[in-house]
C-alpha cells in the first residue's frame, strides 16, 4: 500500500535560500569563514560548494550539512575572491536550485609565527588571539601551526572571557575609549568619550555593567634618591614632602550598561598612601622624562560576584589588592615586606613576587597571575630575573600557600607584559615578552600541569611586543542554527510549518565551539480570541556542537492556522538574535485548500496521504482495517481527480 501511495508523489521545487554570511561582495579579514543561510522549505539537508571560479568548474569545498551554519577552517587563503552557493536537498534526494554569492578575503597583515614541533593530540585545539603594540598596533589570531587566520587594526584587545566576548580600547583624539568588540569587527559598546580609559583592562561584570581603569592625576612629592639632582636641576625641591609633581593613578570606574553613566568608582588616592612607592626599578627616572610619575601602573582586575569583591594588580607597587564592592574598602594588600617601601601591612610577604600582571580568581578560589619578576634577582637571589606563573590560595585573608608554580627559562623572562590562562584540560596558556636575553623572544606557550612544554610559538619579528594572548575555541562564539521541523512548501509556493502529532518542533544547534547559554521567546501572533499555542520564554545551555529540541504543543484544536514568532539568541552575544516568523497549519485544512479553479490541490492531498501513513496512522508500523479504509478513500479521490 505504501508503495502505491508514494508512486503518486509529485516532485516539487525547493525555494532559494537567503545567503546571510558572508554578505555578497563582503571583504573578510579572516581565512576562517562562517557560512550561514536561511532554512529552505522541504530541505532535509544542504549542499554547500565554494570555488575561486564563478563557473564552479573547480570546487574547493563540497559538503553536506544538516544545519544552516558551516565554518570552514582549512581550505581558504588570504588575498583571494571566492564564490559560494547553497541548495536544499529533500528526503528523496531531489536537488533544489542554487543560490550563489561571492566575497573577498583581505591581505595577510602579520608574519606567521615560528612553531616548534609538537604532538597534536597533547595540545588543546583552538585559536590563539594576541594584541600587538610593536612594531604597530594590531590584534591577530593564529592557528596551532602559527599561521595567521584573523586580524583587525580597528581596536586593541585586553580581555576575552569564557563566552568569547572581547574587550579593549580604541583611540579617540587625546583620549582612549573602552569598547566591547566582536570578531565580525562590530563595536558593541564604547565608554563615554570624556573619560581617558587606560589600555590595560576593560571588562563587563556580572550585572551587565562595564568596568575599566581611568587615568587620574594628583600632585605629590618627589622622594629623595639618585634621581634627586636631575629634578632639582629642573627647579623642584625634592624633599619628599612638598606636593610639586603630578602622580598618575588608575581609578576603577563602573559604567551603567544602558545609560553609560558612571555609577561607581574606586580612587586609589583615597585608599593608598603616597608613602608607598617604588624605589628600586627606576620608575622615578622614567618620571623625569615622562613629566609625571606612573605611581601604580595598575594592569588587571577581576570582579568576583560570589564574594562581591574586586582583585586588582598594581604593577609598580608589586601589590595585589582585594577591594570590597561597593564600599571600596581595602580588605588586604598582598606584596613585599615593609623594607621595600611598598607598604608596611602587606600579607603573604614570603611570596616575593614583583611587577606582576593578569590577576584572576579561579573557580575554586585560587588566584592565578603572571609574576614578571623584575626584582627577583634582588628578592630571591636569582642570578638573573626570572618570570614565574603563580597559582596561590589565600587563607583567612591573611596568609598564602602556593598551589602551582612554573618558572620560565631565562630567555623567556618577561620584563613587561604577560598573561596566563588555564585551559579546560588543566594546561596553562602563557604569553611572555621574552626579553631575558639580548634577542627578543615574544612567545606563547602551552604548559602541562607538570611543567612540560606542549606547544610553543615565537614571533619571527624580534622587535614584536604583545600585551596579552588567549586561546579560544573559535572566532565565532555567536554561531548557532535553528531548524524548524516539517517546514513545507506547497504547490502555490506557500511556506508553512505543518503540525505533527499536535506539536511543532525546532532544533537549536550550538556551532560556536563554546559552552553557551541561549534565551528564546516563542509567541503565537494570532490577534484576538483564543490562540493555537501558549507563549513561552526560557533559557537553555548547550555544550559545543550540542543541540536541543524546542517543542510547542497545540492547546486549541479548533484553530487550524496561525502565525508564530520564535526569537533565539546567545545570552552573551545578543546581537546575533535570530527573529524567525512562520505560518503554522494543521493537517485537516489541506483537503479544503482549493486552487483558483475550485479543484482540490493534488499535491496537498498526497502530502496528507504521506502524513496519514507516516505520522498519524503508521506509528506502530501497521495499518488496521479502519485506517486502510481512510487511506483507500483518499486514494480513490486522488485517482478521480487525475482522471483514472
Amino acid at each position: 500500500m505504501k508503495k502505491i501511495i508514494f508512486l503518486l508523489f509529485i516532485f516539487y521545487s525547493l525555494l532559494f535560500s537567503a545567503l546571510l554570511h558572508p554578505e555578497n561582495d563582503a571583504n573578510e579579514k579572516t581565512i576562517h569563514i562562517l557560512f550561514e543561510w536561511d532554512q529552505i522549505p522541504n530541505a532535509n539537508y544542504y549542499n554547500l560548494q565554494v570555488s575561486t571560479q564563478q563557473s564552479f568548474n573547480t570546487i574547493l569545498i563540497d559538503i553536506d550539512n544538516i544545519t544552516t551554519v558551516y565554518i570552514e577552517t582549512n581550505n581558504l587563503d588570504w588575498n583571494d575572491t571566492y564564490y559560494w552557493r547553497v541548495r536544499g536537498i529533500d528526503e528523496n534526494g531531489n536537488n533544489g536550485s542554487w543560490n550563489t554569492s561571492f566575497f573577498d578575503i583581505d591581505e595577510q597583515r602579520l608574519t606567521n609565527l615560528s612553531v616548534e614541533p609538537f604532538e597534536d593530540d597533547l595540545v588543546v585545539d583552538g585559536v590563539m588571539v594576541y594584541s600587538q603594540f610593536l612594531p604597530y598596533f594590531i590584534v591577530g589570531a593564529v592557528d596551532k601551526n602559527g599561521n595567521e587566520i584573523w586580524n583587525t587594526d580597528t581596536a586593541y584587545m585586553n580581555h576575552i572571557n569564557e563566552f568569547g566576548q572581547m574587550y579593549g580600547i580604541i583611540g579617540n583624539g587625546n583620549y582612549s575609549r573602552g569598547y566591547k568588540y566582536n570578531f565580525h569587527h562590530d563595536f558593541l559598546w564604547q565608554s563615554p568619550n570624556d573619560y581617558d580609559i587606560d589600555s590595560h583592562e576593560v571588562k563587563q561584570i556580572p550585572n551587565g555593567n562595564y568596568m575599566a581603569f581611568q587615568r587620574v592625576f594628583e600632585s605629590g612629592p618627589i622622594p629623595q634618591g639618585d634621581w634627586s639632582f636631575y629634578f632639582q636641576g629642573q627647579g623642584y625641591q625634592v624633599d619628599g614632602i612638598t606636593n610639586e609633581f603630578p602622580w598618575l593613578g588608575l581609578k576603577i570606574v563602573e559604567f551603567n550598561k544602558d545609560t553609560n553613566e558612571e555609577v561607581w568608582s574606586w580612587d586609589p588616592f583615597e585608599h593608598f598612601s603616597m608613602d608607598d612607592h617604588d624605589i628600586y626599578e627606576g620608575t622615578w627616572w622614567n618620571a623625569a622624562f615622562d613629566g609625571f610619575y606612573d605611581w601604580m601602573h595598575s594592569n588587571a582586575f577581576h570582579f568576583d560576584e560570589n564574594e562581591s569583591v574586586i582583585y586588582a594588580s598594581h604593577r609598580h607597587l608589586s601589590r595585589l589588592t582585594k577591594i570590597a564592592y561597593p564600599s571600596g574598602d581595602v580588605i588586604w594588600n598582598m606584596g613585599l615586606p615593609g623594607e621595600y617601601n611598598t607598604g608596611e601591612n602587606n600579607i603573604c610577604t614570603d611570596l616575593l613576587f614583583s611587577y606582576q600582571h593578569h590577576i584572576q580568581l579561579m573557580d575554586n578560589g585560587d588566584l592565578l597571575f603572571f609574576d614578571n619578576g623584575n626584582l627577583s634577582d634582588m628578592l630571591l637571589d636569582d642570578p638573573n630575573p626570572i618570570t614565574r606563573i603563580r597559582r596561590i590560595k589565600v587563607l583567612d585573608d591573611s596568609y598564602c600557600e602556593t598551589v602551582w608554580q612554573y618558572d620560565l627559562p631565562q630567555n623567556l623572562h618577561g620584563l613587561g607584559m604577560g598573561s596566563v590562562q588555564e585551559l579546560y584540560n588543566g594546561n596553562y596558556f602563557i604569553y611572555t615578552f621574552g626579553s631575558g636575553l639580548n634577542d627578543g623572544e615574544c612567545s606563547i606557550l602551552e604548559i602541562s600541569p607538570d611543567g612540560e612544554v606542549m606547544w610553543k610559538a615565537t614571533s619571527q619579528n624580534q622587535n614584536a611586543a604583545w600585551y596579552r594572548s588567549y586561546k579560544i575555541p573559535s572566532i565565532y562564539p555567536d554561531a548557532f542554527s535553528v531548524i524548524a521541523d516539517n517546514y513545507i512548501l506547497s504547490s502555490e509556493d506557500n511556506e508553512y510549518i505543518l503540525v505533527d502529532q499536535n506539536n511543532i518542533k525546532f532544533t537549536v544547534y550550538n556551532k560556536s565551539g563554546y559552552t553557551q547559554k541561549f534565551k528564546y521567546i516563542f509567541s503565537d501572533l494570532l490577534d484576538g480570541g483564543p490562540q493555537m499555542f501558549l507563549d513561552e520564554e526560557s533559557e537553555l545551555t548547550l555544550s559545543p556542537d550540542e543541540s536541543i529540541e524546542l517543542i510547542f504543543t497545540v492547546v486549541n484544536s479548533e484553530i487550524t492556522s496561525t502565525s508564530i514568532g520564535l526569537n533565539v539568541w546567545p545570552t552573551y552575544h545578543d546581537y546575533a538574535l535570530k527573529e524567525l516568523l512562520f505560518t503554522v497549519k494543521k493537517n485537516n485544512i489541506l483537503i479544503g485548500d482549493l486552487n483558483n479553479d475550485g479543484d482540490i490541490n493534488v499535491v496537498d492531498i498526497i502530502q496528507l496521504v504521506n502524513l496519514v501513513l507516516t505520522n498519524e496512522y503508521a506509528s506502530s508500523g501497521d495499518i488496521n482495517q479502519d485506517q486502510l479504509m481512510n487511506v483507500l478513500d483518499i486514494i480513490s479521490l486522488v485517482n478521480l481527480i487525475l482522471g483514472n
